[in-house]
């Protein structure tokens, strides 16, 4: 017996001293389904408590951290129901996280290949439809890019798609029936957008190096921003984005159904709006270097149209009132 407890002892120390990766799986309820495949030496854990919810896990390399949560909280008590969750990492030390919580009917997607990246949904429905809820799509390819979304009610979209190293995008919305979508290529470029009211919509895309981009859309409804930045080190907004108690975002909208669409192409320009009250319009048009802008509307149904070719312009149109239309070109 004694022999028997010894050799025992040994291949279990053998076992743990080659152990590579950690499983966790956790359900609690009806039709729940996790599947988790490893290789390499990787961490995953997945907790269900609900019905009906999927998680599908999948790690390739070494110190990847995995982790899915589909539970009830709050308005629901304890349990959610048809959640669908899917993470892909493929590298090492990256770290993906879904939470999907309350009345459910979630859906969050996160790729990751590279080294050091780090992906994180968040998503709550406390008082929406139980129909409506939050889809999420976050895809990284490079090393050391950061990408998080938080979602508060249901109806909501975003994607986030990172390509290049030290990329940072982040994602807040609450209500219902916006959309949000950063695309940034290149490395070190900073992505926010804020959505406080709902029906509002937001696109962000960066393509070079160094570039910011910083939106806020708060107290009213359908709101539209697009922003189209190539080159470096061009400004829309200051980092980080809450700072000057919050009067430093690129593009502010307090009202309802304004629109600004704004494009820079070259490197270093700067340009700012704000957008106080409804259906105002800014579109901003830049080809150069170390151009400006700055755009301020308040009142209803103003326009304002900027165009700028070639270096060193700057521009400052300020709309007070209801109506106004201005137009400014600026060349060599």
């Amino acid at each position: 017996m004694k022999k028997v407890t010894l050799i025992f002892s040994f291949l279990l120390a053998g076992s743990m001293a080659f152990a590579q990766n950690t499983a966790t799986v956790d359900q609690t309820g009806a039709s729940n389904t996790a599947d988790v495949s490893q290789a390499g030496k990787n961490t995953a854990s997945a907790l269900q408590n609900g019905d009906l919810n999927i998680s599908e896990q999948i790690q390739s390399g070494q110190e990847n951290l995995a982790t899915v949560q589909q539970t009830g909280v709050g308005t629901t008590g304890t349990t959610t129901l048809q959640n669908t969750a899917f993470q892909s990492q493929t590298g090492d030390e990256n770290t993906a996280t879904i939470i999907q919580k309350e009345q459910g009917n979630h859906s969050g997607s996160q790729t990751q290949i590279g080294d050091g990246n780090i992906a994180t949904i968040d998503q709550r429905n406390p008082w929406g439809s139980a129909n409506a809820g939050n889809v999420s799509t976050q895809f990284q390819r490079g090393d050391d890019n950061t990408a998080t979304v938080n979602v508060f009610n249901g109806g909501n979209g975003s994607d986030q798609l990172q390509r290049g190293d030290r990329n940072w995008s982040l994602i807040n919305q609450a209500q219902s029936g916006n959309f949000a979508s950063h695309s940034q290529r290149g490395d070190d470029n900073y992505a926010f957008s804020g959505q406080s009211s709902g029906s509002q919509f937001v696109t962000i895309s960066q393509i070079g190096d160094n570039n910011i981009a910083t939106t806020r859309q708060g107290g009213g409804q359908g709101n539209s921003v697009m922003i189209s930045q190539t080159g470096d080190r061009n400004n829309i907004g200051d980092i980080p984005y809450w700072a000057n108690s919050g009067d430093n975002y690129g593009i502010d909208q307090v009202g309802n159904d304004n629109f600004a669409e704004m494009m820079q192409r070259g490197d270093e320009n700067n340009h700012f709006v704000r957008q106080t009250g409804d259906e105002n319009t800014v579109d901003i048009d830049v080809r150069g270097n170390d151009n400006m802008g700055l755009i301020l509307q308040e009142g209803s149904f103003n326009i304002a149209n900027l165009s700028q070719r070639g270096d060193g312009h700057a521009a400052t149109i300020n709309q007070m009132g209801n109506g106004n239309v201005a137009n400014v070109m600026q060349r060599p």
